[in-house]
């Protein structure tokens, strides 16, 4: 074999392929010329300057693969570059007519020969090589998702015995409807041990088949953790050790843990200490893809044929699960680091609109992150027709003002709903962006609200996360965000805007179950962690306790009384005027005298009421001493039990409403915010610890 002779890839080709594309592609896309004639050909090929695509001097089947490639481009809504194809068939037609080796298909032409043979044909035609760019768009048009998209199409085996897996070039691939990484693929032929690389891929179709596991968990962790296991495999002296004795699976485990923690066996931390819950991730991975095998012993053979596998014994997934270690632990006190402060958000809203002059769409997006605490994912692929009016009860709730229902594209939990209301803000922002699309779109009925901007000549493509996220990542740089405390703000880092408003909507005294609903989350536990643990607010919660007794004397609360009394929120301890203390496990035998009852306790946010009920018991003890007067001809005397009783009241009244006007507390309204500034006020936070016995 010559030295310049073309190399193959390992994949092989379809033998009944060649039928198979014939009947893909329309009657117009066939032969050796395919042009003009096309509906949509000049728009979609080379921004309208190409020609025909010219396919004379190859073999049928080659001639049908590169028009099949690129009417998948055609499909894909990627410009076709004609002019590309056009040199890739006359680099493979002068092999041919040179008498060199010619690839049997383009699925098998392995990138680096046939550049080597393009630039030997381009040099014996033109007596000079070809430009690194020129190169470079070869193997972006042949040999990107073209060539992958030809690969699954020729395929008769299983998707998952690929070596490349992505959900745009194998529709036979399972995914969700709403599936966030849809526009993202993964590599297990990246596996260098090739016993351990197809027991990866059985394993992860498998699983995904199976609905196991979602895409986005394969493609984020899974295969992740799958791909580091082998690279570690392959660093020990023999990797068929792995299964042959189980009383060393113990060290092989604790070896594998040690390597995986650490930074430098992981390119994606920079550096930084590895989580513990990645450790463990890692270990899990491992440990179920050893089950999984296991459980399957039989089929196992079948599949992946004579292995080290067929050693593998129940002992290994058991003692690899054994090194996942418990990671509990309480969360400090305060937990802000996902919070985004008034400080940081008044610049981000002064940058905004630097943002939508070089890219409108993404600033839209982040408003709507930041307005509705939705995930990146759920905004990137919202659909363009998502709001609808609000109805029923939720239009009376509002009282006037404009509210609309904002169907969002719940990509996490599948059960989870997918609507919220929205106020008049957020439907301005989204009636923007749909006319923004109609303009560029024009024609068309758009499908989603962010479309893709470019290789997107249908607009039935929305933009990537990963994509938004660059986007955020330079603005950020160029606008330089801090916090309040000086520590620069990385926006691309979208998820610290949920967390955001759903603390706000916590601090707002929502119920845990309505804040559920709004998150879209599973149950109340994932909800209580997004709601960041603020020193600030925990201190205005606190110095928002400050009441006053029946006596006018004021009553200190310490952090954790005012945590049990939210742990107590007992209906009926709630008063027209104020709160009552008194234990829950006993009852009131005082009637109505709260007034003169050492457990009711008020504060400044019932002042109206307070001296209303002081006006009206004045009139009342007037008005009855009077008809006392008039009906005995004597004064009522100051001993009568019903004066006793009204007399202590207003008393009570009177000191409560000196206690309150003479030292302001910091009263809450509505759903808790605090609408006067802080009150010095002393507080002993030690006294209420040492009298506890």
């Amino acid at each position: 074999m010559r030295s310049d002779a073309l190399r193959v890839a390992p994949t092989p080709a379809s033998t009944d392929g060649l039928g198979r594309l014939l009947a893909d592609l329309p009657a117009d896309w066939q032969g050796e010329v395919i042009g003009p004639g096309i509906d949509g050909w000049h728009a979609r090929t080379e921004k309208g300057r190409a020609a025909s695509l010219r396919l004379a001097g190859l073999p049928l089947r080659l001639r049908t693969e590169l028009a099949w490639m690129a009417h998948w481009q055609f499909k894909d809504g990627i410009g076709v570059s004609v002019s590309d194809f056009n040199q890739a068939a006359t680099a493979l037609a002068w092999a041919i007519t040179s008498g060199r080796e010619q690839p049997a298909s383009m699925a098998t032409l392995d990138k680096d020969t046939f550049m080597r043979l393009y630039r030997t044909s381009f040099e014996s035609r033109r007596g000079r090589l070809p430009s690194q760019e020129s190169a470079d768009r070869f193997g972006r048009v042949l040999f990107g998702y073209p060539q992958m998209a030809l690969i699954a199409r020729l395929n008769d085996r299983p998707w998952w015995a690929l070596d490349n897996w992505h959900p745009r070039c194998d529709p036979r691939i399972p995914i969700r409807e709403r599936e966030p990484r849809r526009s993202e693929g993964c590599s297990p032929g990246k596996a260098e041990i090739p016993w351990v690389r197809e027991a990866i891929k059985w394993f992860a179709g498998t699983m995904l088949e199976s609905g196991t596991k979602t895409w986005s968990t394969i493609t984020s962790r899974s295969m992740l953790f799958l791909l580091m296991f082998d690279r570690w495999l392959a660093t020990t002296a023999e990797p068929a050790n792995l299964t042959r004795d189980p009383a060393k699976a113990g060290a092989l485990a604790s070896s594998f843990r040690r390597w995986l923690s650490d930074p430098a066996n992981r390119p994606r931390t920079s550096g930084q200490s590895v989580s513990q819950r990645a450790v463990n991730d890692g270990l899990r991975t491992v440990s179920e893809l050893m089950a999984f095998i296991v459980d399957n012993r039989d089929e196992c053979r079948t599949v992946l044929g004579p292995s080290p596998w067929d050693d593998l014994t129940e002992i290994q997934p058991a003692v690899w699960r054994k090194q996942i270690t418990s990671s509990r632990g309480t969360g400090p006190l305060v937990n802000d680091e996902n919070y985004v402060d008034d400080h940081t958000l008044a610049q981000i809203t002064t940058g905004l609109p630097t943002l939508g002059q070089s890219n409108p769409q993404a600033m839209r997006m982040l408003l709507l992150q930041i307005l509705t605490g939705r995930r990146a994912s759920e905004v990137c692929m919202c659909d363009f027709d998502c709001l609808s009016p609000a109805t029923g009860k939720a239009v009376e709730a509002a009282e006037g003002e404009q509210v609309a229902r904002f169907r969002y594209a719940q990509s996490k939990i599948d059960q989870a709903p997918d609507t919220i209301l929205v106020d008049a803000e957020v439907v301005a922002v989204i009636e923007e962006q749909q006319q923004w699309v109609l303009d560029r779109f024009p024609g068309t009925q758009p499908r989603y609200l962010f479309p893709q901007q470019h290789a997107n000549a249908h607009g039935t493509k929305h933009m990537s996360a990963p994509n938004y996220g660059r986007i955020l990542r330079e603005f950020s740089e160029q606008v330089d965000i801090t916090d309040s405390k000086g520590r620069p703000v990385r926006l691309s880092k979208t998820h610290r805007f949920r967390h955001t408003r759903i603390t706000r909507l916590a601090e707002l005294g929502l119920p845990v179950h309505v804040l559920q609903r709004y998150a879209g989350h599973a149950n109340p536990t994932m909800s209580m962690h997004y709601v960041a643990r603020r020193e600030e607010h925990s201190e205005q919660a606190f110095l928002a306790t400050r009441k006053f007794k029946a006596d006018g004397t004021a009553v200190t609360f310490s952090r954790e009384d005012h945590d049990g009394m939210q742990l107590f929120n007992r209906a009926d301890r709630f008063l027209p005027h104020g709160y009552c203390l008194l234990p829950p496990l006993q009852t009131c035998d005082k009637g109505n005298a709260c007034l003169t009852c050492s457990v009711f306790v008020t504060d400044s946010s019932h002042l109206d009421t307070l001296q209303r009920q002081l006006d009206e018991s004045e009139a009342l003890i007037e008005r009855q001493t009077s008809a006392f007067q008039a009906r005995h001809g004597r004064p009522m005397p100051d001993d009568n039990v019903w004066l006793l009783q009204r007399t202590a009241e207003r008393d009570a009244l009177t000191k409560l409403l000196t206690a309150m006007q003479d030292n302001p507390g910091r009263p809450c309204q509505g759903a808790g915010s605090p609408t006067s500034g802080p009150t010095p006020i002393t507080i002993d936070t030690i006294r209420h610890r040492q009298e506890r016995p």
